[in-house]
């Protein structure tokens, strides 16, 4: 009886480690759920040959509630309709959200909690 009992764990351990190794090596392989599979992220010099760090700035200085001297800014994703980007209050930890279309018009500036601070 114990024979039987040690053969029955042994197998049933093999069997849960084989499918948590297959688990571990199918997820280091998908990309990242939460982000819009459309969603490019920029590299610093497409941002710089193309201008988009200028046109930020823009947008950015006409939303009352930024500081620039207290915000850092996320890398720049292109995505179907135009641009967006996160920033940060270093100080408080407060996002906001901006998106603006292809022209750099202001589709929405939102903080974390989706409340919006700016109307377009």
């Amino acid at each position: 009886m114990k024979n039987y009992i040690l053969l029955l764990l042994l197998f049933s351990f093999s069997f849960l480690y084989s499918n948590v190794a297959l688990e571990n090596q199918y997820s280091t392989t998908n990309y990242d759920q939460s982000q819009n599979p459309r969603d490019r992220k920029l590299s610093t010099d497409e941002v710089k040959q193309r201008g988009i760090d200028l046109l930020v700035n823009e947008i950015v200085e006409q939303i009352d509630e930024i500081d620039l001297r207290k915000m850092a800014r996320s890398a720049i994703f292109e995505t179907s309709y135009g641009f967006r980007w996160k920033m940060v209050n270093l100080h408080t930890g407060k996002k906001i959200i901006i998106k603006v279309d292809k022209d750099f018009n202001v589709i929405s500036a939102r903080t974390g909690d989706n409340t919006k601070i700016m109307i377009p």
